[in-house]
């Protein structure tokens, strides 16, 4: 691509992924470059949904060319935006590939969509014409806490790392969500320079999750007194946490056991943990691996899925159930553990 090329304004932009908030902030951050605040919208901007119909008012292939060759008017392009526009893509394909052989010289198509392969020939040919490609994915294990760190750098505030990795742990790694709850500490911090680890606590607090979790946690490494303290006061101050524990203990094992995986599979421990919401907590996963072999996590697991039979049949009633569970849970976890099978 020549250096002119580089500079141009790009006749097509194609933002795709999974990361809806990713994308929202990519798409607006390119309105903004191409259509600044002294362009009225109204005249150079033209957006489509792309998951309707035609007849809905859905893109067509020769609107959409029209719109892209007319003239800007008090503007210095004109701008396109599909979004959701993987149907129109799949359906246009070869129409966009002839397209960008020529493309208008004062037009720029933004396809938003979620899926756009690099092996197809028409995304090899968006370069060549002078045009961006945006690649916004979920993401995973340390890069959550950076962009943490990033978001709130952005506020002029600083986050350590054990604040920001209970965000997450609170929070779960959709960056949409992350983005409002740094803007919130953000707020709450008021002339403080950092976010601490207590204004995370104190405004973001446990989810009813993240609760079952904790009980599930002290139970698994042997502090059965803990375990059973934290579900009573789940169940003192949410009432509404009881229907939701078997699927929260249930996950909570499976999560152990794709922990138990990821180590057969030669993965260090201190990347396993990230990737089973146990951030900084290595020691604590350790302890729990080794005391709770597959094996025994199976067998747990399957006393869940019996007690949420029970529950629903009426024999069993799930607070005595989960009380059960911990004990045993806790017992096995007090006893060495036999080779992992």
């Amino acid at each position: 691509m020549t250096k002119s090329k580089q500079s141009a304004k790009p006749p097509i932009v194609v933002i795709f992924g999974d990361e809806a908030y990713q994308k929202a902030t990519t798409l607006s951050r390119i309105l903004d470059e191409l259509l600044p605040p002294e362009v009225d919208r109204a005249l150079a901007l033209t957006e489509y949904d792309g998951t309707q119909k035609e007849d809905q008012g859905g893109p067509v292939f020769a609107a959409v060319m029209d719109d892209l060759a007319t003239l800007p008017f008090l503007a210095d392009r004109r701008v396109v935006v599909i979004r959701d526009a993987d149907m129109f893509i799949s359906a246009c394909r070869n129409k966009l590939e002839n397209y960008l052989k020529a493309p208008s010289p004062t037009g720029t198509l933004i396809l938003e969509c979620r899926s756009f392969p690099k092996n197809t020939r028409l995304c090899k040919a968006v370069a060549p014409a002078g045009g961006r490609l945006h690649e916004c994915k979920k993401l995973t294990g340390k890069d959550v806490v950076d962009f943490v760190f990033a978001e709130a750098h952005a506020r002029n505030k600083r986050i350590d790392y054990p604040a920001a990795a209970r965000l997450v742990e609170l929070t779960g790694p959709e960056q949409g969500a992350l983005a409002a709850e740094v803007e919130k500490l953000s707020l709450y911090a008021a002339d403080r320079p950092s976010i601490t680890e207590q204004d995370v606590a104190e405004l973001v607090g446990q989810s009813r999750e993240e609760k079952i979790f904790a009980v599930m946690d002290a139970a698994a490494t042997g502090r059965l007194a803990d375990a059973l303290q934290l579900w009573h006061q789940v169940l003192a101050t949410d009432p509404g946490a009881v229907y939701k524990a078997v699927g929260g203990m249930a996950f909570v094992v499976r999560r152990w056991l794709a922990a138990h995986q990821m180590l057969a599979e030669g993965l260090p421990l201190g990347a396993v943990a990230p990737k089973v919401m146990m951030w900084r907590r290595e020691r604590e996963l350790a302890t729990l691996l080794r005391r709770l072999p597959p094996h025994r996590m199976r067998e747990i697991l399957a006393a869940i899925c019996s007690l949420d039979s029970q529950a629903k049949l009426g024999t069993r009633s799930i607070e005595a159930g989960v009380e059960a569970l911990l004990l045993e849970l806790a017992t096995s976890a007090a006893q060495p553990a036999a080779a992992s099978p």
